[in-house]
């Protein structure tokens, strides 16, 4: 029998959409690579833990899931630290469904450096607010959130760095986060070291050079951004509890 035509699938335009820049920031000597985000103008999501809504937990699963819906997608980073069966350590609400509690436990690590904090989206669409609190601030009433996702330490609240962070450091890792631009919450700032830095440093990225107030480190060395112009393997790798992803509809 005659087979019928197989369709080339179109490529995707690997552009930025309005309402979102990515670009390379220097910062105390080591380069950054920042996309900032306008809430009022980007999709920004939550992944990783949802069955209804593509419980995948790798960049290129989620890329070919989101396709699968007619999306797609801008760039996408890990959203914070998880256990080694995929689940995330802390808080994870994906639309509005918490499908992981706020985690207010003891323990060593990185997600434990106290303070920590929480990284939520509430409000109307296109007047959605971005905030980042210490965790033990979050309203257990999360009526009106519609992602949230909870890492440590925090980076930055009103402004002060965390107490630990020292200028002379030794411990040099590669480091992501995310921030909330100083008087425009519907603004998101999310950031990769592209070398190992200290952890002051990356939270004055945030300070100084970013102008926000408040920031959540999400990850260290297993950290990605999948990004126009940072598609290659390096930023296509990994497994994540949860995974925070700007996306657009396909074009027709």
């Amino acid at each position: 029998a005659p087979q019928p035509p197989v369709l080339p699938v179109p490529a995707e335009p690997d552009e930025l959409p309005a309402g979102v820049t990515l670009g390379r920031v220097m910062h105390l000597g080591a380069p950054f690579t920042v996309a900032s985000v306008d809430l009022r103008q980007a999709a920004l999501d939550l992944y990783g833990q949802d069955p209804e809504h593509g419980a995948v937990q790798s960049i290129p699963g989620l890329r070919a899931w989101l396709r699968s819906q007619g999306r797609r997608l801008v760039l996408a980073t890990n959203s914070g630290i998880y256990e080694t069966d995929g689940r995330p350590l802390g808080l994870h609400i994906e639309r509005g469904r918490e499908l992981m509690p706020l985690n207010t436990r003891s323990g060593e690590g990185n997600f434990y450096l106290q303070p920590g904090a929480v990284f939520y989206v509430d409000g109307a669409a296109g007047s959605e607010r971005a905030h980042v609190v210490e965790t033990s601030t979050f309203a257990e009433d999360a009526a009106g959130v519609r992602l949230a996702t909870q890492s440590g330490p925090a980076l930055l609240l009103n402004g002060e760095l965390h107490p630990r962070f020292l200028p002379d450091a030794t411990s040099l890792k590669l480091r992501s986060g995310i921030g909330v631009a100083s008087g425009s919450p519907h603004v998101v700032h999310i950031a990769i070291s592209d070398g190992t830095v200290r952890f002051h440093d990356f939270a004055t990225l945030f300070r100084d050079a970013l102008g926000c107030t408040d920031a959540l480190y999400l990850d260290g060395t297993v950290s990605v951004l999948n990004a126009p112009g940072r598609r290659g393997d390096a930023h296509a790798q990994g497994v994540f509890g949860g995974i925070l992803v700007v996306s657009e509809p396909l074009p027709m």
